[in-house]
């Protein structure tokens, strides 16, 4: 009866390391297929803000494509319209 041939144990770490990079390359690249390509979540903006809001939008595009570092955001709202919740969601960290 033939004798198989063992492997040694430097072979066995071998082995199973390429097999858990290449088990960890295949998940990483599964998620990240599977993720949509925008994370960030729609927000709701009420009607009366929507003009309000895309100026501002506006004005944050002009100032990162001429790449000002600090931006002024000047706006005017009509009286008796708050629209304080969708501006602090559109800026976030930027203040």
């Amino acid at each position: 009866m033939p004798n198989p041939r063992r492997m040694s144990r430097r072979a066995w770490v071998l082995t199973w390391a390429v097999l858990c990079v290449a088990g960890l390359t295949a998940t990483a690249w599964f998620q990240a297929a599977a993720s949509p390509p925008e994370a960030r979540p729609e927000r709701h903006i009420k009607a009366e803000c929507r003009e309000h809001i895309a100026e501002i939008e506006g004005q944050l595009d002009r100032a990162r494509r001429s790449g000002e570092e600090k931006v002024g955001i000047v706006t005017v709202l009509p009286v008796g319209v708050d629209c304080a919740d969708e501006r602090a969601d559109l800026l976030g960290g930027d203040r």
